[in-house]
């Protein structure tokens, strides 16, 4: 039963993070502007940010829904974040950033492109409520049990963000792309997010 929580936590993880996101599309262009090595740094970053919105999704999920629902200004805060880091990839066109440091904050853009999504966190939150009545007649869950659900969680993650870093290569290979319309591609959908956010608080 122990196992199965590692299977659990990839599947699971899998299924969230295959819809194209930030991280993702970070993933191909810089697949496509620098090297498939480069890209997987990001690609671990973007797995810890994931392992923690879990961790903070399993440990205290339902705080953190009341807090979002009591303090509306930090999903909005949140969302102008969004739409601010979006325009700005968007409206950038430069691609002239020394080496030394894109090589130093790839983890840290992939982490932060995945811990900067609170639909993710709500994922999560969704996902530990649907486990909520396996879990509750399994026997107690143990520190084995969650290490290795993180540990599928971050195995999910770099695996599907690996994907799509092979996907950006294939795209070179076929033909040159523009580093330009990538920054356009992230940027967009980050203002999406952002405006899906504002909608939903909106209409709620």
């Amino acid at each position: 039963m122990i196992l199965i929580a590692l299977l659990i936590g990839t599947i699971a993880t899998i299924l969230g993070a295959l819809p194209p996101g930030a991280s993702n599309l970070a993933v191909i262009k810089t697949s496509l502007n620098e090297s498939h090595r480069e890209s997987l740094k990001i690609s671990y970053g973007a797995g810890l940010g994931e392992v923690l919105l879990a961790f903070i999704a399993f440990s205290s999920g339902m705080v953190v829904q009341d807090f979002f629902e009591m303090n509306l200004w930090v999903q909005y805060l949140v969302a102008a974040v969004l739409a601010t880091v979006g325009l700005y990839f968007t409206l950038n066109k430069k691609e002239k950033i020394e080496s030394k440091r894109k090589k130093s904050s790839k983890y840290l853009l992939g982490f932060t492109l995945s811990v900067i999504n609170p639909p993710v966190l709500i994922y999560w939150i969704l996902v530990f409520s649907l486990l909520g009545k396996w879990l509750s007649s399994a026997a107690s869950i143990s520190a084995l049990w969650l290490g290795l659900f993180l540990s599928g969680v971050f195995i999910g993650k770099v695996a599907t963000l690996y994907g799509y870093s092979r996907f950006g290569t294939h795209i070179q290979k076929k033909k040159s792309s523009s580093g330009s319309n990538i920054n356009r591609y992230i940027g967009i959908t980050l203002i999406i997010l952002a405006c899906i956010q504002v909608i939903k608080l909106t209409v709620i």
